[in-house]
């Protein structure tokens, strides 16, 4: 029975897990408009919070987090101008893992999103 209770409960937890994203995010990848009323979530939100998630623990990524990040690799500020410049060239880069990232999977809204987000910093934020 314990064990019953147990499975029951991280199923819940699970099937809730996409109720922790932000009210907009799931709308937006469906490509549905948000719920009136709903606040949306721009591309470079969602961008933030996936690379808070998924790069730092290699890349400085803006998010005001100075104590992430190792010294051999890039601060995403430091990328932007090149990510602007050439985004072509990095939504090709993000479908790969690089250097000794983990295999990660991004999906193209996911990847577009990271783009917009690297795109918007700017020299001055931290």
């Amino acid at each position: 029975m314990r064990h019953m209770i147990r499975t029951t409960s991280l199923i819940a937890c699970l099937l809730a897990l996409p109720l922790a994203l932000p009210a907009g995010a799931l709308a937006q990848d469906n490509n549905d408009a948000p719920a009136p009323g709903v606040e949306t979530y721009t591309p470079a939100e969602k961008g933030a919070d996936l690379t808070r998630i998924w790069c730092n623990a290699c890349h400085v990524t803006g998010t005001g987090d100075t104590e992430s990040g190792m010294d051999s690799a890039p601060a995403f500020v430091n990328l932007t101008p090149l990510v602007r410049a050439n985004p072509d060239h990095y939504r090709t880069f993000l479908t790969k893992p690089h250097g000794p990232m983990r295999e990660i999977t991004l999906s193209r809204d996911e990847i577009e999103a990271v783009i917009a987000y690297i795109s918007s910093l700017t020299p001055d934020q931290p």
